[in-house]
């Protein structure tokens, strides 16, 4: 199996002329660091979706200084630390609108745990992996919704350099309102959180989003920041790469 990951992962990296031989395995873990190897624009536009309260944005300037990047949080309290950490930074365009695939207004169920707030609703055997109190939802409400196929027709962006999605089982809904970005290769990579113990109703299996990213001429890449509780795998992070197209 080690040996299959590393053939596919070569073969993905090889349009960046990287070869797994010649890198260092701990930086190979280290997902930022792999992004900047694959990403080599000088100015690369940027997606946090899901942006929570900045600490990911912040790494992203200082790893891509001249990128311009778009953060997108509709939770109110996330979104305001938000602002206050990055609403003087010119390299930034800051929406409190969530990411999906309608355009309009959808409902968020706002947890004890901002950054459990999610589209989706809690699943009631979430405590069983992440504890107790964490995903209790407080109330429902309406937020702003975008998707990211409008989002760039409006905002002007032919591409998008780094998609970072990380908004709580709801990531397939982005994914959809973004095919059409990805159907024509417009996305350099896409570093996403997928959540593989039932935690929200409805959140998709590896794979749903395996099966989606395979429509759309799209490859795994790796997994990181594995998560596991006792034997099981219970959260990952996992980079996909634009298939290689064919002579």
């Amino acid at each position: 199996m080690r040996q299959l990951i590393k053939r596919t992962i070569n073969r993905l990296l090889r349009p960046a002329h990287l070869e797994l031989r010649g890198i260092n395995a701990p930086r190979l873990e280290d997902p930022f660091w792999v992004q900047t190897r694959i990403i080599r624009h000088p100015h690369p536009v940027i997606f946090d979706v899901g942006a929570h309260e900045g600490e990911i944005c912040e790494l992203y300037l200082h790893l891509f200084p001249g990128c311009s990047l778009h953060a997108f949080e509709p939770g109110p309290d996330a979104h305001q630390k938000l602002q206050s950490r990055l609403k003087n930074n010119p390299s930034v365009r800051l929406n409190q609108t969530a990411v999906s695939d309608v355009e309009g207004t959808v409902a968020m169920n706002f947890n004890s745990s901002t950054a459990t707030s999610s589209l989706l609703a809690s699943d009631p055997r979430a405590a069983e992996a992440w504890g107790t109190g964490l995903l209790d939802t407080q109330s429902v409400g309406q937020v702003p919704s975008t998707t990211l196929d409008a989002y760039c027709r409006s905002a002007k962006i032919e591409a998008i350099d780094i998609l970072k999605l990380d908004i709580q089982g709801a990531e397939l809904k982005a994914l959809y309102g973004a095919s059409g970005l990805l159907e024509s290769r417009r996305v350099g990579l896409v570093y996403m959180e997928i959540i593989l113990t039932p935690t929200y109703r409805g959140q998709p299996s590896l794979e749903d989003y395996l099966r989606f990213f395979h429509g759309v001429g799209y490859d795994l890449l790796d997994f990181y920041h594995p998560v596991h509780k006792d034997l099981s795998l219970i959260q990952s992070d996992m980079i996909l790469v634009p298939r290689p197209q064919e002579p």
